[in-house]
């Protein structure tokens, strides 16, 4: 919350903020648009969930005000499944241990699919 109260600070009344949002449902490892598998995307939407509520919180407030929303897709594209699952190794978020192995052995092209949110949001 801290961050975001400096963050409004810094910008003049009727400035404009972008708030990009990562939202449910679990990210997909899509080969063709074909569903290959979800990755658990509980640890980013716990962290996420918390900054949209610090967000409403200031709208409710009167100190921000909502213009705009866009949902939209976002997509990362892998040249392979091993690149994909290396991508995934360090992180918070993981690929489900049955699927790995299948993932390894994809040597087409992968994408992972997230849900997004975009608001615009004005500084009053």
């Amino acid at each position: 919350m801290n961050v975001l109260r400096n963050i409004v600070r810094a910008v003049r009344l009727g400035g404009a903020i972008l708030d990009l949002q990562v939202i449910r449902p679990n990210p997909r490892v899509e080969l063709d648009d074909e569903l290959i598998c979800e990755i658990d995307g509980w640890p980013l939407f716990e962290k996420a969930d918390a900054a949209v509520d610090a967000v409403d919180a200031m709208i409710r407030s009167g100190r921000l005000f909502e213009e705009a929303i866009d949902d939209h897709d976002v997509r990362k594209h892998y040249p392979n499944g091993t690149d994909l699952v290396d991508d995934f190794k360090d992180s918070a978020r993981r690929i489900p241990e049955e699927a790995i192995p299948r993932l390894h052995a994809i040597a087409q092209p992968l994408v992972v699919r997230e849900h997004c949110r975009l608001r615009r949001l004005t500084v009053v």
